[in-house]
């Protein structure tokens, strides 16, 4: 697992120098525990700093994360994909027809 500076490091090289983005904010998960690197501004027009807190658009991305997590749980058994969706739904969420 990389050092909190190594990490940062990658993000002054993707932001900085690279301009590929204009902040990130990175979580990193462990047996240790929970650590939260940022580097960057919310935006080109807000400099405001970024942690651990700061909300982004995800966009699209969302549908990648949705479309693995329902592979892996089909492929534990958990779900099948001819269930319907308001099998998993709390009683009296209505779905759109």
């Amino acid at each position: 697992m990389p050092s909190e500076e190594e990490i940062r490091q990658i993000l002054v090289e993707r932001i900085d120098m690279q301009h590929r983005s204009v902040g990130i904010v990175v979580g990193v998960v462990t047996p240790q525990g929970r650590r939260v690197v940022a580097h960057g501004a919310l935006n080109q027009s807000d400099p405001r700093p970024l942690d651990g807190d700061t909300i982004f658009e995800i966009g699209s991305v969302t549908k990648v994360f949705t479309s693995l997590l329902l592979a892996d749980m089909v492929q534990r058994g958990e779900v099948t994909l001819a269930d319907p969706v308001d099998k998993y739904l709390p009683e009296g969420v209505k779905l759109p027809q």
